[in-house]
């Protein structure tokens, strides 16, 4: 066997800017001065890669789609117990606890960029959205908006953790094949092609979609004239 491309590259594109714009979403929020326009834009651009990627986890190559890494309890309660004994644990797409991580940090994700259309930051900056529910609803939003975020950060310490028993206890390297895509396997257990123009297409038309909800969608805010 030799290395064959597994990882299309919307799936490695994906993984690689999700990281990189949680990161700066953290620095706009807790550390640079008057960056709320950007880290309000960042959302919108985050919450379009969370719509790209459930798209294609349907309609994606075949290891990007769920039906091919979503197992049940009795496949991860295995796949612990191997990971424990230092077992081969190896598998072509994602494991079958890698793949619940997947969804899990999905649904975070996507909670965190939904709340923020409904979000502010008290002095200026608001979700395009914010006017739209009452002043429970928005204290609520706000909550999940930012708590959220603490749950991601026990997420991503947990993916790094694995990614290192991996590397050091099972001499097993899983960030190379996020970055050029390929694993040692037969050619029918790879894939032909990233299909890059179906990912523009549905690139495309997830972009206009956000576009829409944050641009046109929302309703013009009342203002209130004082005299």
């Amino acid at each position: 066997m030799q290395k064959r491309l597994v990882w299309d590259l919307p799936v490695r594109l994906f993984h690689w800017i999700l990281a990189v714009c949680l990161v700066i979403q953290w620095f706009t929020a807790e550390v640079f001065e008057d960056a709320m326009d950007f880290h309000f834009y960042l959302g919108y651009f985050i919450l379009g890669l969370i719509i790209f990627r459930l798209i294609w986890g349907f309609i994606g190559t075949k290891y990007a789609r769920f039906s091919s890494f979503i197992a049940g309890p009795k496949a991860m309660i295995h796949y612990i117990k191997c990971l424990i004994k230092k077992q081969d644990t190896s598998t072509i797409g994602h494991n079958p606890v890698g793949g619940l991580m997947l969804p899990l940090v999905l649904i975070l994700v996507g909670i965190q960029a939904t709340t923020g259309l409904f979000s502010t930051n008290e002095i200026v900056h608001s979700g395009p959205y914010y006017q739209t529910v009452s002043d429970s609803v928005q204290s609520v939003l706000q909550w999940l908006h930012h708590k959220t975020f603490s749950f991601l950060w026990i997420f991503i310490a947990i993916h790094i953790a694995v990614i290192l028993w991996y590397k050091f206890a099972l001499k097993h390297n899983l960030v190379s094949p996020m970055f050029h895509g390929k694993k040692v396997v037969t050619e029918q257990q790879s894939i032909a092609h990233s299909q890059i123009l179906k990912a523009i297409v549905l690139a495309i038309i997830v972009a206009v979609f956000v576009f829409w909800l944050v641009e046109i969608a929302p309703p013009i805010p009342e203002v209130d004239f004082y005299y």
